[in-house]
């Protein structure tokens, strides 16, 4: 499995979810326009609903600036701050055996889940806070920032090599 077919598929449902609206499409349209087979998409997805988890929680948060800012700040009643901690908790469990998946198919390197899980999350977090004071964003740009970055960290690809993994950097 590759991080370009996943890529692939990504750019091909948004091409769909664009054309014949989210609820219209369909998993065959979304492997035709990526030239996959259908086996390959569950590869990677469990469904269509997967494929745009990240733009679903940026649009709710620019949706709801108040209550998002509420929740990422955290400047709320202890009682509130539980349970918005319980929440990113869970969240933060749901990357972890995603992560975990994908060590296992050999798509992800091997890594402290847990400690990558929550990095992401945090990163998403700072990202959508930052977007509340912005207008006019480009959602699915950021989401797809946001997973390339998660994916593939900063380095560049350069001649068909990637240069990440080493731990004395």
């Amino acid at each position: 499995m590759s991080v370009q077919t996943r890529g692939r598929l990504i750019e091909a449902a948004k091409r769909v979810f664009s054309e014949k609206g989210y609820h219209n499409a369909q998993i065959a349209h979304i492997i035709d326009e990526a030239g996959v087979a259908r086996g390959t998409f569950y590869l990677y997805f469990k469904g269509k609903e997967e494929m745009e988890n990240i733009e679903r929680v940026i649009e709710f948060a620019l949706e709801e600036r108040d209550l998002a800012r509420i929740v990422l700040q955290r400047n709320s009643d202890p009682e509130l701050f539980g349970v918005v901690e319980d929440f990113f908790d869970q969240v933060s469990q749901m990357i972890e055996r995603s992560l975990s998946r994908g060590v296992l198919m050999g798509v992800i390197r091997e890594c402290d889940t847990g400690l990558v899980a929550r990095a992401i999350l945090g990163a998403m977090k700072e990202i959508i806070l930052g977007l509340l004071e912005e207008e006019d964003i480009d959602v699915p740009a950021v989401a797809r920032e946001i997973l390339e970055f998660s994916v593939r960290g900063v380095w560049k690809n350069v001649g068909g090599a990637d240069h990440g993994g080493d731990s004395r950097l």
